[in-house]
């Protein structure tokens, strides 16, 4: 497996990694906040990944704790070069992500895996309470 950190000169509160998990497949793995500040690195992580054309991109997003609108514009961006490329894109979103791609209506656009894609575990902590 190889990795190759996203350079951040910049100190700002992200990283993304992008690994070989399989052959075929990218996972670039963000952690931390998604917003302006933090957009034209993530942009040039995920445009390395398009341009390495795997047959499948997957973006974990279970470590970010922030995202605005930047960063669901971000995603959109990814989506259409994935399509364009005929790239197979999955998303593992956080719980935040996935709230901030249901408040955008764009929940619909991307596959979804993980435990907070269909907000299953959400519904049963919130019948524990």
């Amino acid at each position: 497996m190889t990795e190759t950190p996203a350079p951040d000169p910049t100190g700002l509160m992200l990283t993304a990694v992008t690994s070989r998990p399989t052959p075929g497949t990218l996972r670039v793995t963000v952690t931390g906040e998604v917003d302006m500040s933090t957009r034209p690195m993530l942009e040039a992580e995920f445009g390395r990944a398009v341009a390495d054309e795997p047959q499948r991109l997957v973006v974990d997003l279970t470590g970010v704790g922030f995202c605005g609108v930047t960063g669901m514009a971000t995603f959109a961006r990814l989506r259409s070069r994935c399509a364009d490329a005929g790239i197979e894109l999955v998303v593992r979103p956080s719980s935040v992500v996935r709230r901030a791609l249901d408040l955008a209506a764009l929940r619909s656009m991307f596959r979804l895996e993980g435990p907070w894609a269909s907000g299953v575990v959400e519904i049963a902590q919130a019948a524990e309470r």
